[in-house]
C-alpha cells in the first residue's frame, strides 16, 4: 500500500472529524506507515458500575486508533475501509493513569487488512489487545 497523504493535514482532519475519539480525550502521539500511537488519560466519567474503565470506552478508543492508521495507509484506489470483525481481549482492570495504544498492520490480503492494537498502562503492562479485520471499499 503506497501512502501519498500529507501526514500533518491528515492528522488535523482526523482530529477534527473523529468526534468519538475527541469526546473520549484520545490524543494522537505518532503516525507512520508502520504504526500509530494513541494516548488516553483514564477518566472516572468512563467507568462502569464496578469502578473500573468501561470495556466499551477502551474498545472505542482502540478502534479509533485503528481507523486513523488504516485510512492513513489505504491506497488511492479505495474510498475508505470498514471494520469487518473485531476481537478484543481485556487483560487487566484499568482504574487510572494514561493508556498508550500502539496500532500496526499484521497482514494484508487483497481488500482485507488485519490490524492489531495493544493497550498498555504507564508501567508498560498490557491491559487489552484488539484484533480487527478491515475491509477496503473500492472507489466507484
Amino acid at each position: 500500500m503506497k501512502n501519498q497523504k500529507n501526514k500533518q493535514e491528515y492528522i488535523a482532519n482526523f482530529e477534527r472529524t473523529d468526534r468519538f475519539g475527541s469526546l473520549m480525550g484520545a490524543k494522537i502521539i505518532s503516525l507512520s506507515s508502520d504504526e500509530c500511537v494513541f494516548e488516553y488519560t483514564v477518566s472516572a466519567n468512563h467507568y462502569n458500575p464496578n469502578g473500573i474503565l468501561h470495556g466499551g470506552a477502551l474498545f472505542g478508543i482502540m478502534d479509533s486508533s485503528q481507523g486513523l492508521f488504516v485510512h492513513y495507509i489505504l491506497g488511492d484506489t479505495y474510498s475508505g475501509a470498514v471494520t469487518g470483525t473485531a476481537t478484543v481481549k481485556y487483560l487487566a482492570p484499568v482504574r487510572e493513569g494514561i493508556i498508550r495504544i500502539r496500532t500496526f498492520l499484521k497482514e494484508h490480503q487483497g481488500r482485507k487488512l488485519f490490524v492489531n492494537s495493544v493497550a498498555t498502562n504507564v508501567e508498560g503492562n498490557e491491559v487489552a489487545v484488539l484484533e480487527e479485520i478491515w475491509i477496503s471499499i473500492l472507489k466507484k
